[in-house]
């Protein structure tokens, strides 16, 4: 069976870096798409670049039928709006086998604010929100009694688009200044009670009681003051430091996220991989909720490669364990 790599690479998208010589927008770049491909030759596959939404659109439209194979989805699609619905939709379309989750799963995870409206009352701690869209103005009396400082950011952006400290609201009229400015740029915002804490992620690659990866990565930014976000600045300049597992994290609260993200992982229906994202209160020892992902970046120097490192196996090893996962799934179904 031959393999394709659908994937829209930030080369060719929206450019989000403040120095004009610079690229960056948190897709992932073509040595990225190259390096993953090369990993799956070097295990005896056959494995080439498709490309991305527009070569999908443009397959469609030309009845395009491809027999023998799957595609390995690794975009977070174009610059729209659901964009990492996009590619589940097309390849429904062509029908061909795709790793990943399904339409319905991705729409979900990409609305932050439905996501967890999904998991209410499933025993699953999370910080009160609500929406906001041109539909739904804001209410400042609803927010009256809520627990400040607020958190105001684009409801299906991911990457931290839109994400800064100033998104950290202490009073009603910092809301409404903040949802004024980012309803400028987005089509819908979620308020949430800020959550203090630092950044938690737990990768997991696998399907039902089959999983090679369920790994805990802290991340402690290098400002510390106390409203400190890891907002598209520090993203793009990496102003972070990764723990793994329980480097930072007593061991028992390490199982206890795993064993939640399970839960949300079959709650959600989520295929192949996901990325869920908490906030944890050291003090308490509380963890909240705060989003999934359901196309987490896949390189060597993104969390999966951090967790190779640390767990002492190849890139490659660990595109081995996505590429049993999706075909131990399409081969039962």
């Amino acid at each position: 069976m031959k393999y394709y790599i659908i994937c829209d690479y930030r080369e060719n998208l929206t450019n989000y870096a403040q120095n004009k010589n610079d690229i960056y927008n948190d897709h992932p770049s073509y040595k990225n798409i190259e390096e993953i491909i090369s990993a799956i030759n070097s295990q005896g596959y056959d494995c080439e670049y498709f490309g991305g939404i527009p070569e999908l659109i443009h397959a469609i439209d030309q009845h395009k039928v491809l027999h023998n194979c799957a595609f390995l989805n690794f975009t977070d699609g174009m610059d729209q709006n659901y964009s990492r619905v996009q590619a589940p939709v097309l390849l429904d379309i062509l029908n061909i086998p795709y790793s990943g989750s399904d339409v319905f799963t991705s729409v979900l995870m990409n609305n932050k604010h439905f996501c967890k409206q999904a998991l209410l009352k499933n025993d699953i701690t999370m910080p009160r929100s609500c929406l906001v869209n041109t539909l739904i103005p804001l209410e400042p009396k609803e927010l009256k009694n809520w627990k400040y400082p607020l958190f105001v950011k684009p409801n299906c952006e991911g990457s931290s688009i839109g994400i800064s400290s100033k998104n950290v609201c202490h009073n009603i009229e910092e809301v409404k200044n903040k949802v004024s400015e980012l309803m400028s740029i987005f089509n819908e915002l979620i308020i949430e009670e800020y959550v203090h804490g630092i950044d938690i992620t737990n990768y997991i690659i696998g399907n039902n009681q089959t999983y090679y990866i369920n790994d805990v990565i802290m991340a402690e930014l290098s400002d510390k003051s106390p409203y400190a976000v890891y907002g598209l600045k520090e993203k793009h300049n990496k102003l972070r430091t990764l723990f793994y597992n329980e480097e930072k994290i007593p061991v028992e609260i390490i199982k206890n996220i795993q064993q939640q993200s399970l839960k949300i992982v079959k709650l959600l229906g989520a295929k192949d991989i996901c990325r869920i994202d908490y906030r944890l209160d050291m003090t308490t020892q509380k963890f909240n909720f705060i989003e999934a992902n359901s196309a987490p970046r896949f390189s060597s120097t993104s969390e999966i490669g951090f967790i190779a490192q640390k767990r002492n196996i190849t890139f490659a090893k660990m595109i081995a364990y996505y590429l049993q996962t999706f075909t131990d799934r399409i081969n039962k179904s």
